[in-house]
Parts: C-alpha cells; structure tokens; sequence
C-alpha cells in the first residue's frame, strides 16, 4: 500500500468522474452496505476566507461543507469493479498507517487530504512524465467523454451522475 492515499485518488478520479472538491470530502459513511456499488456524493471542500480590517478577504483555510456545487450535485454515482478496488486499496492503507479522521477516506499522515494535495501530485507526475501539465479537471472531461463515446449510457443518466443540470454542460 502507499505510503498516503492522494496517489490513489488519481485513478478514483477517472473511474468516477467525480469533482476534485468531491473527492476529498467523501467518507466511508457515503458508500451504504444496501448500495455497495454506488457513493454517495453530498459535500465537497471549499476555501474559507476570513475578512480582514480594511474591508478586504484574505485566504484562511480549506474546509469541507455539506453541500455540493449545484442541488444536482447531491447525487449517487456507481462504483466501477476498478473504483471498489481502489477503495479497498485506501482501506488498507489508512488501517496500515493507522490514518483516520472523522470518517474521510482520502487521507494522510496530517489528516484529511486537501484538493490541493491531489492537484499538486497530478502536476508532479505529468512533469515527471515529461508532458503538459494537466489538473483534475482534465480526469473528469476524460470520464464523460469516454461513456459519452461508448454510446453505451443514456445522457440523463451521465448528465445525473455528474451533477449537472443540463445535458449541454454535459456534452460541452
């Protein structure tokens, strides 16, 4: 098992499409026993600021709320055979390093991993690859495109899944 499980959020989040503010704030709680192939997408981390004296705001922290970006985005999304086994990956990590922290399952020595932890660990190994920099974004565009491509899941189904509104965003 690694050493951290933001490694393992790379390929989670090509299996699931999910945001990267999502992922981070997922707990085991979300995965229900009735349900095992689904999770259950109802939070996401945002950046808090705090306003200072002179009427300006200055970054302060990265904090998970309980809600998602769009009432859409309160969703459950099906787990793929690869994206269980990489949540079995996590488990096992996180009881070899002891990691815990109010039920996340993406964390790390400090506690629950940051969006920024993951981004920065994609950046990392596209340098180390020797191609362009990509963010989490390009993940989630992977995933859609490729059901999409597929031919094999209806749009309203994927648009669901992903949170989205409107099939445009979808297809866009």
């Amino acid at each position: 098992a690694s050493n951290e499980t933001a490694c393992l959020a790379i390929p989670f989040l090509f299996q699931t499409g999910l945001r990267i503010s999502e992922i981070v704030a997922l707990k085991w709680s979300d995965i229900a026993e009735e349900k095992e192939n689904y999770i259950h997408v109802q939070r996401m981390e945002t950046k808090e600021f705090d306003r200072l004296a002179d009427g300006t705001w200055s970054y302060s922290r990265r904090v998970v709320i309980e809600r998602t970006k769009s009432d859409a985005g309160n969703r459950n999304v099906y787990l793929t055979t690869v994206a269980r086994k990489i949540l079995n990956q996590i488990r096992e990590c996180n009881l070899q390093k002891g990691y815990s922290n109010g039920g996340y399952i993406f964390l790390n020595a400090k506690g629950r991993i940051t969006t920024l932890c993951i981004d920065t660990r994609i950046r990392k190994y596209c340098r180390h690859i020797s191609i362009d920099e990509k963010g989490s974004h390009k993940a989630r565009k992977t995933y859609i495109s490729t059901l999409i491509d597929s031919g094999e899941i209806n749009i309203n189904y994927l648009r669901e899944m992903l949170g989205h509104t409107d099939e445009r965003t979808t297809y866009g």
